[in-house]
């Protein structure tokens, strides 16, 4: 029986709760966005549509490429160890 949580199961901190608000506001925005302007709800000239899409992609792609970047870079700082399963002998 274990009585103790694991490190990796902790809580979200604060960059990790806005990471999370931040790509769910950036989807929320990719879905509702293309359908007003094909229902004409919102009306842009061409131009600012092809420059805002080609900015936010290019926003979003510079952003994955950071997340998986600090993600390798965490790994080597964590016990290899720990997550090693343990037989206990009795």
């Amino acid at each position: 029986m274990v009585d103790e949580l694991a490190p990796d199961l902790e809580g979200l901190g604060l960059g990790s709760a806005l990471a999370v608000i931040l790509v769910a506001a950036a989807a929320l925005l990719l879905a509702v966005l293309p359908a007003a302007i094909a229902l004409r709800v919102l009306v842009l000239p061409g131009g600012w549509v092809g420059a805002g899409l080609g900015s936010l992609g290019t926003a979003v792609f510079g952003v994955k490429l950071i997340a998986m970047a600090w993600a390798m870079g965490t790994r080597p700082s964590r016990d290899p160890t720990a997550g090693a399963a343990v037989a206990c002998a009795d």
